[in-house]
């Protein structure tokens, strides 16, 4: 089959998995639907839990997952090799389709989703709100992405979420070995190019590379770094320092740990929180501290490259 008759199909599929939005993911008594999608790498962990040969030769998959009734799904990924230059593939791209059974569960603490397709092993999401998920690996830890893409789900046609600002405390008893070092690649969200005074005139995504520095006696959180380049724009860069902190609560998680990070500079400059998910992953919140979904091909998930 040729690329673009490929293509073809899988943006046909993506309309017809595309259903109207809800007030929240199905649950027993609801009829409604929600829709995901995601670019998200494609490396040994993501082939084994769905089986992939080990001999195909992939770096990137593409998603597109519906919830469709209370109890069924449907999920069309492609993978392949990523074309440079491109969002796409090169040639020899490969599409899969199934369906079964979805479910609700806990994992701990955490609300996750369960899909079960017959004789395939389940595939489970953290979800992080209505309109993000995460995928999970065998033993449910979050799976760790790379520089360019993360494993995040987001929804087609996000809902409103209620405010989840609460009134979180610093953390004052924290001891950091090293430096942190986090990346990825986000949509073009203002508070993101304020740092640099930019718009979002001709912004395609934004390159982020943030260091988080520890005192090198308390090992407390000190000084950071942020680095931006904003493609789209010529390749514009920027670099912003300032301080951050570690707190603690939400107003639906009292124990979820936040990173706040404030900036230094003449320009009036917002505060970024992000939500830390664990050890190697950091979501992004907006304003009302609530994780947002990204688009198709970047979404606001941070992931260690020095774990």
């Amino acid at each position: 089959m040729g690329k673009a008759k490929r293509f073809y199909l899988f943006n046909l599929l993506t309309l017809s998995l595309s259903l109207s939005s809800c007030s929240q993911l199905p649950d027993n008594n609801s009829r409604s639907s929600a829709s995901f999608e995601a670019t998200t790498p494609c490396d040994e962990v993501l082939k084994s839990l769905l089986h992939i040969p080990s001999t195909d030769k992939s770096e990137m998959m593409k998603w597109n997952l519906a919830l469709l009734t209370p109890t069924t799904y449907k999920l069309v990924y492609i993978y392949g090799m990523a074309k440079q230059g491109t969002r796409g593939f090169s040639e020899g791209a490969i599409t899969k389709e199934q369906t079964g059974k979805w479910r609700k569960g806990k994992y701990k603490s955490m609300e996750i989703v369960i899909l079960t397709a017959d004789n395939l092993p389940s595939l489970s999401f953290l979800k992080l709100n209505e309109n993000v998920l995460h995928l999970l690996d065998a033993n449910k830890n979050l799976v760790v992405g790379n520089g360019a893409w993360s494993y995040t789900l987001n929804r087609i046609d996000p809902v409103n979420i209620p405010s989840n600002e609460g009134k979180p405390q610093k953390v004052e008893e924290t001891f950091l070995t090293d430096s942190l070092v986090f990346e990825g690649r986000t949509p073009c969200y203002e508070p993101l190019l304020t740092l640099s005074g930019k718009t979002k005139a001709g912004c395609n995504l934004i390159k982020c590379k943030i260091i988080f520095f520890c005192d090198s006696e308390s090992h407390a959180p000190s000084s950071l770094k942020f680095y931006g380049i904003q493609v789209g724009t010529n390749g514009t860069r920027h670099v912003a320092a300032g301080t951050w902190v570690i707190m603690r609560g939400t107003k639906n998680d009292p124990n979820s740990i936040l990173y706040r990070l404030q900036f230094n500079g003449e320009r009036p400059q917002q505060d970024l929180t992000f939500l830390k998910g664990d050890d190697n992953i950091l979501f992004l919140l907006d304003d009302e501290f609530n994780c947002m979904p990204g688009n198709n091909y970047c979404s606001y998930t941070l992931n260690r490259i020095n774990k």
